[in-house]
């Protein structure tokens, strides 16, 4: 092999090593994660923020005495991954989920529509008792 050609090999081969931690990082990115308790009439954060074409994560836990759950029309629209201690299921989007006393589950997603969506404990009364929040999205 001429020395032109092994010092060429050489240059791609380095160039290669350099590259691969860059794209790794780049393809992979973590999602942000956000823990959210929900309590008797509360979320907290009651605001929960976002960043656009970044994964998310949505850590939901249900710290209260009684059942209370989250629904959002924005999470309609958003392919989800929904993991709990039962469940670990991909779905074009979800409705409403339901936590009883103690249950926790992580929402997964990749938000792209940007603004301020309203989201709520839709159980009756919930609501009204103050168990709402917004969802932003930058």
């Amino acid at each position: 092999m001429s020395r032109l050609k092994k010092r060429s090999t050489l240059l791609l081969a380095v160039a290669a090593a350099l590259a691969l931690p860059v794209l790794a990082g780049a393809q992979i990115p973590r999602p942000a994660a956000v823990e959210v308790d929900m309590g008797e009439f509360t979320f907290r954060p009651s605001v929960i923020r976002l960043q656009a074409g970044r994964p998310a994560a949505l850590i939901l836990r249900n710290r209260g005495q009684i059942a209370h759950q989250l629904e959002t029309d924005y999470l309609r629209t958003v392919a989800i991954r929904l993991v709990s201690a039962v469940l670990d299921v991909e779905m074009p989007g979800v409705d409403v989920v339901r936590l009883e006393p103690g249950g926790s589950a992580r929402l997964e997603f990749l938000p792209r529509q940007k603004g301020r969506f309203a989201f709520a404990c839709t159980i009756e009364g919930h609501r009204e008792a103050g168990m709402h929040g917004v969802l932003e999205v930058r």
